[in-house]
């Protein structure tokens, strides 16, 4: 997970903060993106690997439990300036036909973090990762599916839409989702 965090990439959200123009009145509340994805990262996985240690029948192999913990430390990286306030008021104004969320380019940003610091051959060669699990990182940061009126869905036997783990691990997707 180092070599997705010294990446120019994750290290811009040390200059985010988390709790948006609060720091001005409240010195105190300074956290950062950075030290809050770090903190997602770690719960995430905690969880993910308490339950493959104590539920052993979920079959959660290592790469489950990695794929938790990378989708936690970069489920932020796509957030701008001053964080949801950026994402519920510039953006708006800005583009208002703009449909733009912050997972969204969170997902848009790890592919590059992984394309222009070439870390798929490191999650090949070193964590023994594949496509499908970035597929899988990229649908745990994303959250779950929604329909028109932006209410979270629960997928079903028959309409299951993951592609990066069957339904027999969807609890996997509200690990992260949770932490």
């Amino acid at each position: 997970m180092v070599k997705f965090i010294d990446t120019p990439q994750f290290q811009r959200l040390r200059y985010i903060k988390q709790l948006g123009g609060c720091y001005y009145v409240f010195p105190g509340a300074s956290h950062n993106r950075f030290e809050h994805s770090i903190g997602v990262g770690y719960l995430a996985g905690e969880l993910a690997e308490t339950l493959q240690r104590k539920q052993r029948e979920l079959d959660i192999t290592d790469a489950d439990v990695l794929c938790v913990k990378l989708a936690g430390l970069c489920h932020d990286l796509g957030h701008g300036p001053f964080s949801h306030l950026f994402d519920g008021k510039f953006i708006p104004k800005v583009f208002p036909e703009s449909k733009w969320k912050h997972e969204d380019a969170s997902v848009r940003m790890l592919r590059h973090l992984i394309k222009e610091n070439d870390l798929m051959k490191v999650m090949e060669k070193d964590y023994r990762l594949d496509e499908n699990d970035v597929i899988f990182i990229e649908e745990l940061i994303v959250g779950p599916a929604k329909n028109a009126d932006e209410t979270p869905t629960t997928p079903t036997r028959h309409d299951w839409e993951y592609k990066g783990r069957p339904e027999s691990k969807s609890f996997l997707y509200e690990v992260h989702i949770s932490t």
